[in-house]
């Protein structure tokens, strides 16, 4: 399986070939369009979409044999933005909580992570249902902004879903921490000097052992696409155990 997570910043319609070339099997694409959405499904592509203004919104997209399924009480749209629970279902059956962390007001505490730390406590269901857990997309933090917050950081989502069995693809495969990471994924102003890593892939921790790669893409190749490179996951489908 191979997930990917890719804040286009609008205008997916005329950049999706360069999604397709990644071969997602699922990807998480905040700033995307609702009618992008509907062009990849015309394109043999499963998505859901959810979003305030039409240009602009979460988008997540599966392909065959992939498909997505939004619980009812998503619809018609998260309660906290943008974290989306959709179910996919294939090879392997799982809960996808698709983010795009966003501003609500002028309170710091629950802007951007503290709407996904919001999320995640005030959701127990997404965790105790029995199925696999995945939390991706852009988080709009890092451990090194926790200064400020009182209880809502970067580093306290990192515990709550540690302490619920799911941990960071992305600093599992390369051994780093989070604060500490080496490859970006995002470029301030589109500038190399301003490079930050934000966008991350969360699995269970029993699928760590199958991570046979992690891929960041490179700031020359996507600076005229997006601020944000590709975050890319793969991995092994053998976890048989957890097959629904």
């Amino acid at each position: 399986m191979r997930i990917v997570v890719w804040n286009c910043r609008m205008a997916l319609a005329r950049k999706r070939e360069l999604l397709y070339q990644l071969k997602p099997d699922i990807a998480v694409l905040p700033e995307c369009s609702r009618d992008a959405m509907l062009l990849c499904q015309r394109e043999g592509y499963d998505t859901r979409w959810w979003g305030d203004n039409k240009s602009k919104g979460l988008g997540v997209l599966a392909a065959p044999p992939w498909s997505l399924d939004a619980p009812p009480q998503s619809r018609p749209k998260p309660r906290q933005k943008w974290i989306a629970p959709v179910e996919v279902r294939g090879p392997l059956k799982f809960l996808l909580l698709a983010v795009w962390a966003m501003p609500v007001g002028n309170v710091k505490e629950t802007n951007y992570v503290g709407q996904i730390y919001e999320a995640i406590v005030r959701h127990p269901r997404w965790f105790n249902a029995g199925k696999p857990v995945v939390v991706c997309g852009d988080f709009n933090s890092n451990t090194i902004w926790d200064e400020g917050r009182k209880r809502r950081t970067h580093s306290a989502v990192v515990q709550l879903l540690g302490a619920r069995g799911i941990v960071s693809a992305y600093h599992t495969f390369f051994a780093e921490e989070h604060g500490r990471e080496t490859r970006p994924t995002y470029y301030f102003w589109h500038r190399e000097d301003r490079a930050f890593h934000i966008d991350y892939i969360f699995v269970p921790r029993a699928w760590a052992a199958g991570i046979t790669d992690c891929q960041i893409g490179a700031f020359a190749a996507w600076r005229s696409s997006s601020d944000h490179v590709p975050l890319v996951v793969e991995i092994v489908e053998s976890h048989k155990s957890e097959k629904r």
